[in-house]
């Protein structure tokens, strides 16, 4: 059996233009119920991870979604991490975990930074904080495609960091579960899901079909014409190939150190 980590990274839209991003719109929360119904007609596991302004404004619908999903931390506003030194993004955590804490008297097990930019310093942070995982490394991605973050690659299957790469495997006690794609890099996620014909993931997995992989989204996707549609031939085309879809916690039990 193979393994689809699933998730959504659950925030304010960015499908507004730039200049209208001032004004937070939360369209894609409003609407992330039919992405769950997807969901729950596959049988599938997810992680939802929730920003803090989200859980803040929507706490009655995030509990609501946490009967059936887990949820986990995307960081409480959104900052790229790359641009915050180390006591704000202890803040950042620190903001999401109290409040969290309120809303579910307990500590997320898992965390991915926003636009997936980590570094080692921010691994060891959710490591002193009691994280069981992190999902921010992107370990390989299509050559013709530009990507903000790290750019060296890194492991395909989770795995435990080293203390001085976190895209090397290591000893520290954190999970790392890589957002993976499919071969060449190109990955399951809602911008490209929209984007790209069915038949086009369908010869992909034709070519190969990787031990582990990921498919991810954000609430606002919703938003896309046929996204929707899209998204469930993926789902039944990741089911005819045997994959078991899990959440995060899910994957942490399969890959913990015993």
């Amino acid at each position: 059996m193979k393994t689809c980590f699933v998730s959504i990274d659950v925030e304010h839209d960015f499908t507004l233009p730039s200049h209208s991003r001032e004004i937070k719109q939360f369209q894609g929360i409003k609407n992330l119920d039919k992405i769950l119904d997807v969901f729950k007609k596959g049988g599938v596991s997810a992680t939802l991870f929730i920003t803090g302004e989200v859980l803040e404004k929507y706490s009655d619908k995030v509990k609501k979604w946490a009967e059936d999903y887990e949820i986990a931390s995307h960081g409480f506003s959104h900052k790229f991490w790359n641009t915050l030194n180390v006591d704000e993004r202890r803040k950042e955590l620190r903001g999401y975990e109290k409040l969290y804490e309120n809303v579910f008297d307990g500590m997320p097990n898992g965390f991915r930074s926003p636009s997936h930019l980590i570094d080692e310093q921010a691994i060891e942070l959710l490591r002193y904080q009691g994280y069981l995982y992190d999902s921010s490394v992107v370990p390989h991605y299509p050559f013709f495609k530009k990507y903000r973050g790290y750019k060296k690659r890194a492991p395909l299957s989770p795995y435990y960091p080293s203390v001085d790469d976190c895209r090397k495997q290591g000893n520290v006690n954190i999970l790392e579960i890589p957002t993976t794609g499919q071969i060449f890099g190109i990955p399951l996620a809602g911008a490209w899901i929209a984007k790209l014909p069915i038949w086009f993931y369908e010869i992909l997995f034709k070519i190969s079909c990787p031990h582990f992989i990921t498919l991810s989204c954000h609430s606002w996707d919703i938003l896309k014409p046929s996204f929707l549609e899209k998204l469930e031939a993926i789902l039944i085309l990741l089911e005819k190939k045997d994959y078991k879809f899990l959440n995060g916690i899910q994957v942490f039990n399969e890959y913990k150190k015993v």
